[in-house]
């Protein structure tokens, strides 16, 4: 089992750093923003529109998404890149918060596991 990325839990949030440019998503314990991980959230990966518009994505079209809120709400689709250390992988994005979304994970990953102790989350395949 390896160890793609480790994050961190900060009251009860987990999060993985992550760091933008026109390759795509890098998901890297040494990135400049933080993007939490949503096992409510079934998708692929949220992230606000105006970082779509930094990355190379390609419109895909539009999909019929539950909110957490309850709200039914069409939103436009993309696929890109997301890249965890010498790991690549196509997936879709929308706008929106910064989420990682249960298919991205179980795309990438085949564990994840949370250590609420040592304030840790870890991603491993």
């Amino acid at each position: 089992m390896r160890t793609l990325i480790t994050g961190e839990v900060v009251d009860f949030v987990p999060t993985f750093n992550a760091h933008l440019d026109e390759k795509g998503l890098f998901l890297s314990e040494d990135g400049d923003f933080a993007i939490t991980v949503d096992t409510g959230f079934n998708g692929g990966i949220a992230i606000p529109l105006e970082m779509l518009g930094e990355m190379d994505v390609e419109f895909f079209g539009y999909d019929t998404l539950a909110l957490a809120t309850g709200d039914i709400v069409e939103l436009p689709m993309f696929m890109g890149k997301v890249i965890l250390d010498d790991y690549e992988s196509v997936t879709w994005f929308i706008p929106g918060d910064s989420l990682l979304g249960m298919a991205f994970l179980s795309a990438v990953g085949s564990i994840l596991c949370f250590d609420f102790e040592n304030e840790t989350v870890e991603l491993k395949r």
